[in-house]
C-alpha cells in the first residue's frame, strides 16, 4: 500500500512504538491519539 520506503519505515516505527506503549501502559489517551496519527498517515500515503 505504501510505495515509499521512508514512509513505510516511519509507519513501522510508529506502530512498534504504539504497541510497546500499549503493552506497558494499556490503552490510554496517548496511545489512542498516536493510533489516530498512524491511521491518518496511512490514509495520506496509501495507494490502492
Amino acid at each position: 500500500m505504501i510505495k515509499d520506503g521512508g514512509e513505510r519505515g516511519v509507519l513501522f516505527e510508529l506502530d512498534t512504538s504504539i504497541r510497546q506503549l500499549r503493552a506497558d501502559h494499556g490503552d490510554n489517551a496517548t496511545a489512542i491519539s498516536l493510533t489516530g496519527v498512524y491511521h491518518n498517515l496511512l490514509r495520506k500515503w496509501g495507494e490502492i
